[in-house]
């Protein structure tokens, strides 16, 4: 399917189109809304360890393992951190998700369209960071990108400044999305 992202951004009527295809499609379907308690651990988890990891390259990994970084790890376990807290938000209103875009989809129409929860710059985030269908949008999503490089790349060398960004930004939105959650 090909979806233009800047239209279910503007376009009410349009995301409500896309997310009844991939209902129909089966792609969303109906499951328990409890289910998001799962995701959002899951989520809390993974910003937890891969905080972990980044915080021991200055003290066990540095003695234990010198001149080798885990930073490619962080990235990879920082992007399923976003991406679980995103399932999070699409099972809290009944939905399960079989495809990153789909999610993204839901996450717009009704976090979005229809209750004004988020704002834009949030879904921008979420775009930008975990949407993988790149031969149907042109934007090339940096987490994903990162953490792509990260688990496949050979000859990619990561900055602890990289990491670190994208650590706040993790934190900052996992934040957001657990509070949103819980109340």
């Amino acid at each position: 399917m090909n979806v233009d992202m800047k239209k279910l951004i503007n376009d009410k009527k349009y995301c409500e189109s896309v997310f009844r295809d991939y209902v129909k499609k089966r792609v969303l379907r109906k499951t328990d809304s409890k289910l998001f308690g799962k995701h959002l651990n899951k989520s809390l988890s993974n910003l937890e360890f891969a905080n972990f990891i980044l915080t021991e390259h200055d003290y066990s990994i540095k003695e234990k393992i010198p001149n080798k970084t885990f930073y490619d790890w962080c990235i990879s376990i920082y992007y399923y951190a976003i991406y679980h807290s995103a399932l999070a938000l699409v099972a809290k209103i009944g939905y399960d998700s079989k495809s990153h875009l789909a999610t993204i989809t839901t996450i717009i129409l009704f976090y979005y369209h229809q209750d004004n929860i988020l704002k834009e710059e949030d879904i921008n985030f979420l775009i930008e960071k975990i949407h993988l269908e790149k031969d149907e949008i042109d934007l090339i999503l940096e987490s994903k990108s990162l953490r792509e490089k990260a688990c496949y790349g050979t000859d990619e060398s990561f900055e602890l400044s990289q990491t670190k960004r994208l650590q706040r930004q993790t934190a900052d939105f996992v934040n957001k999305i657990k509070r949103l959650l819980e109340e």
